[in-house]
This record gives C-alpha cells, sequence and structure tokens, in this order.
C-alpha cells in the first residue's frame, strides 16, 4: 500500500498526460515560436487578460514506479520538459505584442525546465535515486517559476510596457544561452 501510495503522489506531483491532451501540447523548441492559432481555448472574458498561456514543466516518464526504500526505478532516465497546453490556453484579442509576451512566458517555463534538469543530473551523479530529492528540486524550482512569472506580468503589466517587456526578453534569452540544454 506504501508503494502505490508514494506512486499516486509522484503523479500527482509531476503530472500526467492522457492522449487527448498529448495531441494538444507543443513542447517547447527553440525553433518553434508560439502562433495565435496555437491558442486553441475559447476566451474567459471573466478574467482582465487578453490571452492566458497555460504551460507545465512536465516531469518524463511520467511512468515511474517508487519502490518500499523511496527509490524511484529507472531514475537515471528522469528529465522535465517545458509544455504548452494549447487546448486550455486562449486569446481574446490578437497582437504582435501580446504574443511575444505569451511566447516569453513559454520561454520562462523553459529556463526552469532546464534548471531542474540540471538539478536533476546532479541527483543522479550522486547516484541518488531518492524520490524526496527529485520531488523537493520540482517543487522548489516550480515554486520559483510561478513567482518569476507573476513578477513578469507584475513588471510589464501583462505585456503592455512593451520597453519593459522587451529588457525581459533579452533577460530570459541570456539566460537560457546561458544553461546548457540538456534532455
Amino acid at each position: 500500500m506504501k508503494i502505490i501510495f508514494k506512486l499516486l503522489i509522484l503523479v500527482l506531483c509531476f503530472g500526467f498526460s492522457t492522449k487527448t491532451q498529448a495531441q494538444s501540447i507543443i513542447e517547447w523548441s527553440k525553433d518553434y515560436k508560439l502562433k495565435w492559432s496555437d491558442f486553441k481555448a475559447e476566451a474567459d472574458t471573466t478574467i482582465l487578460a487578453f490571452a492566458n498561456t497555460v504551460y507545465k514543466i512536465e516531469i518524463l516518464p511520467t511512468n515511474v514506479a517508487v519502490d518500499s526504500n523511496n527509490h524511484i526505478q529507472n531514475y537515471e532516465a528522469l528529465t522535465a520538459v517545458a509544455q504548452f497546453y494549447a487546448k486550455l490556453s486562449w486569446v481574446y484579442e490578437e497582437d504582435d505584442n501580446l504574443l511575444k509576451h505569451e511566447q516569453l512566458h513559454f520561454d520562462i517555463a523553459e529556463l526552469y525546465a532546464r534548471k531542474l534538469r540540471l538539478e536533476f543530473e546532479k541527483l543522479k551523479q550522486e547516484k541518488n535515486a531518492n524520490f524526496n530529492a527529485y520531488s523537493a528540486a520540482y517543487n522548489k524550482l516550480w515554486a520559483e517559476c510561478k513567482a518569476l512569472q507573476m513578477k513578469y506580468d507584475s513588471e510589464t503589466n501583462h505585456g503592455i510596457f512593451i520597453e519593459e517587456n522587451q529588457k525581459w526578453e533579452n533577460d530570459i534569452l541570456n539566460k537560457l544561452n546561458s544553461i546548457k540544454s540538456i534532455h
């Protein structure tokens, strides 16, 4: 029962995907920029925003097992990817600057996916298979990602301040370039 409970916690912490979701998920790539046609959900007019990007940092593989010693089986295969959820993301008013703003939300998610991959690599080099170590790394970086996303929206007024948004774009691009992309 303990093993099943830990596996359930892992699935809840790291998320899960269904075939329906998989068809509407875009994995971050330096060669692909979001387009308004990627935003498939109906606009939520109750929210004071012109667009909404739904993203996730997914842990792969999604189906891992944790043994009775709290060790992740095949922990060496763990990695993280930033994903955009098209069927949950929406746009109310299309604008080129707003699209850049939404793209940067996705880029920030990729920045934290890279940071997570680096943390996972450190744990792997230590031959650390402990579930709690990977979960703590994920939770810490996920919280940092969410805080930076909120700061980004606040400082750019959700992309309305174009010059400030450009500063953020340059900063995040530099940070992405400074972290080696590993899978």
